[in-house]
């Protein structure tokens, strides 16, 4: 992207027509292919840092462009002191750039495949215990519609697993209140899933219900979790309230998605099975399992300690 300063527009001055008009339907076809907003901004970031980059040196555009060039750009963004993982996201978005370009005769090569992806070492990304939930939830009051709601949202983040943004497309007809089920009907790359909630997060969705009036009293399509003015609840408007909440409880935020990595940890803690867990969350690889498996497995096997000593089978045997 530009500089620090510059606007949208001057962005697009500096870059060539040609690779804007590439940009602009590349953004289309990312859009047609159903990936999330998110994905969509990230691809088109990679692609318009990349041509700004070309243009401001004199070097060929998108469609001309050589392996050496994007490489050279790649090279620029560690020099800058850019994050590991801010320059796997750019690779990537790269990498689908340079792929559509092929398949759609633009280019009749891609650079991308003989440029090593950027190693991105493993950080263990912080959740929240079962301890910290139980203070949270005790520190939001019963009282208000916003309460409930708020006790809601804290309930099904921890009790599913659910990425925000599922949470906020929720409607009240993708609820299986019998059965205790939520239709996902959109996930992360448009894949839909059914996940399943607890009896106790289900008394806390019903009593914020109730106070709106009732299950019976709602359109089908109205969101499950609505703001003041009873429209859809929107990701960062989550996120700011469950700010607001972990402050006032005297806890340390960590986004939202920290809801779904302690619903993971405390899955398998439990004793739950990964693959299980796999297709709860939504994972279509098992990549993001693996780094789960991998953070508990030493707790897990400590706890078996007792279970498979040796000496206490030994022990047992002089006992008898």
């Amino acid at each position: 992207m530009a500089k620090i300063g510059t606007t949208m527009i001057e962005t697009q001055s500096l870059t060539r027509s040609q690779d804007r008009e590439d940009i602009r339907d590349f953004r289309h076809h990312v859009t047609a292919k159903g990936r999330s907003p998110k994905t969509l901004r990230t691809y088109g970031q990679a692609a318009e840092a990349l041509a700004l980059f070309l243009s401001e040196r004199g070097m060929p555009d998108l469609e001309n462009a050589k392996r050496e060039h994007v490489e050279d750009y790649i090279a620029s963004m560690w020099e800058k002191g850019n994050k590991p993982a801010t320059v796997r996201n750019r690779y990537a978005g790269l990498c689908a750039l340079f792929k559509w370009m092929q398949i759609s005769d633009i280019r009749r090569d891609n650079p991308m495949e003989r440029i090593t992806p950027p190693t991105v070492p493993e950080q263990v990304q912080p959740d929240y215990t079962l301890d910290q939930i139980r203070i949270l939830l005790d520190s939001i009051p019963t009282k208000t519609l916003l309460d409930l709601r708020d006790r809601a949202i804290v309930a099904l983040l921890i009790d599913t697993g659910l990425r925000c943004q599922e949470l906020c497309d929720i409607n009240i007809e993708d609820i299986d209140r019998d059965a205790r089920r939520i239709h996902i009907r959109a996930g992360k790359g448009g894949k839909g899933r059914l996940v399943g909630y607890s009896h106790d997060s289900a008394m806390v969705v019903n009593r914020y219900i109730r106070k709106r009036g009732g299950w019976d009293m709602h359109d089908p399509k109205e969101p499950l979790l609505a703001g003041r003015d009873g429209a859809a609840m929107s990701p960062n408007s989550v996120r700011l309230t469950m700010l607001r909440r972990f402050e006032t409880a005297g806890l340390e935020f960590h986004g939202t998605h920290g809801f779904r990595r302690g619903w993971g940890q405390a899955y398998l803690d439990a004793g739950g099975d990964p693959m299980d867990l796999k297709q709860l969350a939504g994972w279509s690889s098992l990549t993001m399992l693996n780094r789960y498996v991998k953070r508990t497995a030493q707790e897990r096997a400590l706890r078996n300690v007792d279970q498979f000593s040796p000496m206490t089978r030994v022990t047992a045997q002089t006992t008898k």
